[in-house]
């Protein structure tokens, strides 16, 4: 397991959407299962000498579907474009599976599990916990992925 601590758990995403791109570097043959997820999405202003906002709230939406659904499984480019329209995310779990696995929708990711060392399916290639928004925990059976992000995010790595 690769424990991570960044500084400011209240604006997280652009480290998270780091942390996607670089598994993405490495693996593109797969896809996320998302739950216990708890996103803050980016605010673009109110107040009329604002100018114009087209408010997508893709972060917003993708949160209320997984409150509703209890998992949400997306591509990592869609799961990029989630992270970008959020400002942080205090609470989460992301689950990797290879695109040849098909959805398990019975599946039902926590951040707080008893057995921390162990991916929560069986199938899954990686799993990524945000706790409290400052603490990140990566599971991967992939020894591929664990040397790129330890070599990339060394400075972040905690013990």
């Amino acid at each position: 397991m690769i424990k991570l601590k960044i500084s400011d758990a209240n604006d997280n995403s652009d480290f998270i959407r780091i942390l996607f791109e670089i598994i993405h570097e490495v693996r593109q043959d797969i896809y996320w299962g998302v739950g216990d997820l708890e996103i803050i999405p980016r605010f673009s202003g109110d107040y009329p000498g604002s100018g114009h906002h087209k408010h997508t709230e893709i972060a917003y939406n993708f949160g209320e579907k997984v409150e509703r659904e209890k998992i949400a499984f997306v591509t990592t480019s869609q799961l990029i474009k989630v992270i970008n329209d959020a400002q942080s995310i205090r609470r989460a779990v992301f689950v990797c599976f290879s695109n040849n696995i098909t959805y398990d929708f019975s599946l039902r990711p926590r951040v707080e599990t008893k057995e921390i060392n162990k991916l929560q399916h069986e199938l899954a290639l990686l799993e990524i916990k945000v706790l409290d928004g400052d603490l990140l925990f990566v599971l991967s059976d992939d020894n591929k992925i664990t040397v790129v992000l330890k070599n990339k995010l060394q400075e972040f790595i905690t013990t």
